[in-house]
């Protein structure tokens, strides 16, 4: 007797959850977990990558100098960061480069994760502070983006990290900067959502709203 072969599992279909630094963009992610979306943040799983993989270690060596490890074989973030910030050529052909070895094994990582994943709406979420930049945007079905206010995400900064203004305004300049409205010309292909998190507007309703939109995909 020959046996049916079982359908294969349909893979839950990834929602990308971005903002710059200070919108609040794990806030909504903590909202979304709530209501039932597995969330992989893709921040996390790049930082992991140093030690969890030995291609990747050994990339980054070839790339950086042994140095940015120390002498337990953990990652000298601070040095890895010297490096590839350097306000230089040098510095963006470095940080360029790192790029290309941490993006993939991310991709591949969420790849995996995602088909492992109970998913009861259909959908899980990518957290990324640089999903357009790293490319990972087209991973994703939909894209929320979570703004706020400048003012409002510089408050949340300082006093999150106890970060000056000037250091704060730095890494907010140093962020890819991109308006709703230019993603939405720039992307007509996929959907794209945006929740203002200013601390005005009721969260959980934007939320619900959301979820309400993507039950319709």
């Amino acid at each position: 007797m020959n046996k049916k072969k079982l359908p294969a599992p349909i893979p839950p279909r990834i929602l990308g959850l971005t903002g710059g630094i200070g919108a609040g963009k794990s806030f909504v992610g903590q909202k979304l977990v709530q209501a039932g979306l597995p969330l992989m943040d893709s921040d996390a799983v790049a930082r992991r990558a140093y030690t969890d993989s030995e291609q990747v270690r050994q990339q980054v060596i070839a790339l950086l100098g042994a140095e940015v490890y120390d002498a337990e074989g953990k990652p000298r973030y601070d040095e890895i960061a010297r490096k590839v910030f350097a306000p230089s050529d040098e510095g963006r052909s470095l940080l360029h480069d790192l790029e290309q070895i941490i993006h993939p094994y991310v991709s591949d990582q969420l790849k995996a994760w995602a088909m492992e994943q109970q998913a009861p709406e259909g959908w899980v979420v990518l957290e990324s502070a640089i999903l357009w930049q790293s490319g990972f945007y087209h991973l994703c079905d939909a894209v929320v983006i979570v703004t706020a206010p400048e003012a409002v995400r510089v408050a949340r900064v300082q006093e999150r990290d106890g970060a000056s203004l000037e250091q704060v305004q730095a890494r907010i300049d140093r962020q890819a900067s991109y308006s709703f409205a230019t993603l939405q010309q720039a992307h007509p292909e996929l959907p794209l959502y945006q929740i203002h998190n200013d601390g005005v507007q009721e969260l959980e309703g934007q939320v619900a709203q959301l979820l309400a939109h993507l039950a319709t995909l």
